[in-house]
């Protein structure tokens, strides 16, 4: 029997670098850093959301370690992944989770069995305890149940990184190319 839900695609990147990161402290006895998000990331991010994520006014997303790259194609870990992994496995909707960024609400619980969004192979990003398997791709994984979102306070170091002139972030005005350098227009 067919299934009615709609496949959430693979999303390729030429670019397989580093991402641009920045040192944030210690929290919990962990190395914290903002991970920036490039421009081919932002343009993956709106294929993903079918809207332009420039609405989110999400620059960096706060996490713990650094990214790593995929044992499978090489890609490293970003923030689109983890987007990705949730869509793919129908924990949320596209329409709750650009609410919940633009809003700035993130979940209870924040480990979570990330796959990779250009191969579907499991990242160094996993659940606590492997409370969702663990399984090595995306395809053995399957679907997780709906969460019940229950809102929390951001980190006390921020969920959002603001630029130094502390205003919104705007592609096409302000934004880190993909070496992590600022780029004006």
């Amino acid at each position: 029997m067919a299934s009615s839900k709609k496949e959430v695609e693979f999303i390729p990147t030429l670019r397989k670098q580093l991402p641009p990161t920045k040192y944030m402290g210690r929290e919990e006895d962990e190395d914290i850093y903002a991970w920036y998000i490039t421009e081919d990331e932002y343009l993956r991010l709106n294929k993903l959301f079918g809207r332009d994520f420039q609405e989110t006014a999400l620059g960096a997303t706060v996490v713990s370690g650094l990214p790593t790259p995929c044992n499978g194609c090489g890609k490293y870990t970003e923030f689109i992944d983890w987007v990705w992994t949730a869509l793919r496995r129908g924990v949320h909707s596209r329409e709750f989770m650009f609410k919940a960024l633009k809003e700035s609400r993130q979940g209870m619980e924040n480990s979570h069995d990330v796959y990779c969004s250009e191969c579907g192979l499991l990242t160094a990003c996993r659940s606590t305890n492997n409370a969702e398997g663990g399984k090595e791709n995306i395809h053995l994984a399957g679907s997780l149940r709906r969460s019940s979102y229950q809102p929390i306070q951001p980190r006390s170091i921020g969920s959002k990184v603001k630029t130094e002139s502390d205003h919104v972030v705007v592609w096409g005005k302000w934004w880190l190319d993909n070496n992590g350098s600022i780029v004006r227009h």
